[in-house]
């Protein structure tokens, strides 16, 4: 046992996702994204997780309205069903993006936050985000930019492969391919773009040692039996401990000075795009 397998142990990926990483660097491009529905909207909020964009999205929407959260993973949809929704009726579906079981032009919007890059077949989603938007309804969406244009943290992934293997290299959630890939995707679907952009904001965590554990101990894997585990290594193997030290000390000489008496306080880039259906 190591510090950090006592850290995640008990603890499910809904839990650890809503406590650490949603404050430190998703809320605040979760409420901008949900900025884009207007009262009396019907949303769908594709890869929805836990329900933080659902959330914003059923308080803008207002009471007339009603929001669909959709999303294929059991355990963070379980997490978003235990959740108080105050505005649209919220209903939480699980399912596939590539197969979404929506009759067409159902929605006047449809939402997806930090979701784009985990789904398997990209041309067949967007294609099933046109068939179930209205026509003329819009789609906005925020994935993760490229480690090279992330302006504070973009290091992380050459520490992480050099201290824990190059299979560490790229961060999947930073493996989408910028806004290139989503302007060839939204084109190639039938989508009019009204809005790429770069946006970056906020990102703020207790410390840069608060930012190691979260990084590492956050973050699931796939092993080779194919069950998902928190950490992405094995948090119990001691013998990795001094790869944990070395990552640390180059996390602290990377970004000592942003943090201050109010912990660490950097900068999150996201590639986003608006399009008319």
């Amino acid at each position: 046992m190591t510090r950090l397998s006592d850290f995640v142990r008990g603890r499910s990926m809904a839990e650890l996702y809503d406590t650490y990483w949603v404050p430190a660097c998703l809320d605040v491009f979760a409420h901008a994204l949900a900025a884009h529905v207007a009262p009396g909207n019907r949303v769908l909020d594709l890869a929805c997780g836990t329900g933080l964009v659902t959330g914003y999205a059923s308080a803008n929407a207002g009471k007339s309205a009603s929001v669909i959260g959709y999303d294929a993973t059991p355990d963070l949809l379980d997490a978003a069903r235990r959740k108080r929704y105050d505005g649209a009726d919220v209903e939480l579906i699980e399912g596939f993006a590539e197969d979404m079981p929506f009759e067409d032009a159902s929605f006047d919007v449809a939402l997806c936050n930090q979701g784009l890059q985990y789904v398997i077949d990209r041309e067949k989603t967007f294609e099933e985000l046109k068939r179930v938007l209205k026509p003329g309804a819009t789609f906005h969406a925020s994935v993760w930019s490229s480690a090279k244009d992330q302006p504070h943290f973009g290091f992380l992934e050459d520490a992480l492969a050099k201290h824990f293997g190059p299979e560490q290299k790229p961060i999947h959630a930073w493996s989408f391919g910028g806004c290139d890939e989503l302007q060839r995707l939204a084109e190639g679907a039938g989508f009019t773009i009204t809005r790429l952009e770069k946006k970056v904001l906020p990102a703020r965590f207790e410390s840069t040692q608060a930012l190691v554990d979260i990084q590492l101990a956050c973050a699931g894997r796939t092993d080779d039996d194919g069950t998902i585990a928190m950490g992405i290594v094995d948090l119990d193997d001691v013998s990795l401990l001094p790869a944990i030290d070395a990552f640390a000390a180059d996390v602290r000489a990377a970004l000592h000075r942003f943090e201050g008496e109010n912990g660490l306080a950097a900068t999150f880039a996201s590639d986003e795009i608006s399009c008319r259906a």
